[in-house]
């Protein structure tokens, strides 16, 4: 009896991690929330001419795409595909639940469909990396996941080294941000000829590419890996220090900001938020947690120890580990190995110190609400930014026909750093219309020809021939 209610209560939380992540995607779609680079790769695609193959060169034989074939040529088929039909740009978006269905097909083969279905649970709703949730563009961040994960399930379940490697390559040229956890590979791979096989063949392969093929195939080919970096010792420290921000200040300054936003939910947020909590505590009330203590000790040590390989990357490149903005989505990898450390800690922790089963089961529900409230925050921050930059260019839209300017460069003043900092509706400071790449579409979309009318943040540039003061939702020409 007990055996088949806890199947009905798996089958249930299956069922409605299915429904949570529809509903973020549809709520997405539905308000067309676009910002930062979905902004310029929409408007980009609208001016595609030309066959398939030939605009799929082009591209990928760019500074951003050259490096990362695999995700690039998926990206360049639905820009290619979206051309005629802007809506088509957000099945991008649908990489996340794929993404998703893998982590939980692979983690319920390693450890128990249970846990599979916490682990697929608290990564969907991490507060870590949310841009690969909300943005189309970050589908090679996804894919990137994808093929890691299967990469090792080959390894760790199948032994099979070859196939191993060819997925962690597909990994690296989707996305740089597994490719320090090429050491997780070699110390799961039992044998020393095998892992030297796989490191040869993997780094082989990328080395290939990254310094024969990719410069001599494109011509703005650009090496994003920049090995110098690591000896530069301010460098090092600041990657440190971003770092320890990041889990001792940043996720608890989020958490609280999710949590203060509960009062812009909707009656479906709330359910959700109740409903999927409740039914972890029920799935796990009679779980056995003693049984397999060791393997969540090391499953905990090993995730700690890959988080910390995963923020090795940032020593090579020139973005810093944070929270906050569109420059989260390069945590796609942390955002994996905090959600094992985390599930595994909490359990191995509460078993040693002799706490029964409900206790652990409130506290894995409570984990579960938290980072759900915090994550259904986050959505609903995403779309009120996009309906700020929308209003912001419709008002602008008003202030130009009132001034009679049709043509011209426009600068646009407002307080974005106090905007982004304080404004309560932004949990992680969501990217506001700051970037000379947004205007555009934003401009496309607000009934503004961005042919003869370029608008830019004043931050960006200031010696425009025209300026707007954008404040208290009035917007006052300045010059």
């Amino acid at each position: 009896m007990k055996e088949k209610r806890n199947n009905n209560y798996l089958i249930f939380l299956n069922i409605l991690i299915i429904v949570y992540n529809l509903y973020i995607f549809l709520s997405v779609f539905q308000k067309k929330a676009i910002l930062t680079d979905d902004l310029a790769s929409i408007y980009q695609s609208e001016f595609i001419s030309g066959s398939y193959f030939s605009y799929i060169f082009s591209f990928l034989d760019s500074t951003t795409m050259a490096a990362r074939p695999v995700s690039g040529l998926v990206m360049g088929t639905l820009s290619f595909l979206s051309h005629n039909n802007e809506s088509v740009y957000f099945i991008g978006l649908l990489f996340f639940p794929l993404s998703l269905m893998v982590i939980y097909w692979v983690a319920q083969k390693m450890l128990s469909k249970e846990l599979a279905l916490l682990i697929t649970l608290l990564y969907s709703c991490s507060l870590i990396g949310t841009s690969i949730q909300f943005s189309s563009i970050m589908l090679n961040s996804n894919l990137a996941t994808i093929f890691f994960v299967l990469s090792i399930y080959y390894i760790y379940v199948r032994k099979n080294v070859v196939v191993s490697s060819l997925f962690f390559i597909a990994s690296v040229l989707s996305y740089e941000i597994f490719l320090p956890l090429i050491l997780l590979h070699l110390f799961l791979i039992k044998g020393n000829k095998k892992r030297i096989l796989f490191a040869a063949l993997t780094l082989g392969i990328i080395v290939i590419f990254r310094k024969i093929i990719q410069p001599n195939v494109f011509v703005n080919s650009y090496q994003r890996d920049e090995v110098s970096r690591i000896f530069e010792l301010k460098r090092v420290m600041q990657v440190v220090v971003f770092s320890l921000k990041l889990f001792f200040k940043d996720l608890f300054a989020g958490i609280y900001r999710g949590l203060l936003n509960i009062r812009q939910m909707n009656v479906l947020d709330v359910i959700l938020s109740a409903i999927i909590p409740w039914i972890v505590f029920k799935l796990f009330s009679d779980y056995d947690f003693k049984n397999k203590l060791q393997d969540y000790k090391k499953l905990s040590i090993l995730s700690l120890v890959s988080i910390l390989f995963g923020l090795s990357i940032f020593l090579f490149s020139s973005y810093i580990p944070t929270l906050f903005g569109f420059n989260n989505r390069n945590l796609g990898a942390i955002r994996l190995f905090y959600t094992l450390f985390i599930i595994s800690g909490v359990i191995f922790l509460s078993v040693k110190l002799k706490m029964h089963n409900k206790t652990i089961s409130i506290f894995l529900a409570g984990l579960a609400f938290v980072f759900i409230i915090t994550n259904i925050s986050v959505k609903n921050s995403w779309i009120y930014a996009s309906r700020f930059n929308n209003k912001l260019f419709g008002t602008l839209k008003t202030a130009l026909k009132d001034n009679h300017i049709e043509n011209g460069e426009i600068c646009l003043e407002y307080d974005v750093f106090n905007e982004l900092k304080n404004n309560p509706k932004l949990t992680l400071r969501e990217p506001l219309f700051y970037d000379d790449w947004e205007g555009p579409m934003l401009c496309k979309m607000n009934g503004i020809n961005p042919q003869r009318i370029h608008v830019y943040n004043m931050v960006r540039k200031a010696d425009c021939e025209f300026k707007f003061l954008y404040k208290n939702g009035r917007m006052i020409r300045i010059k």
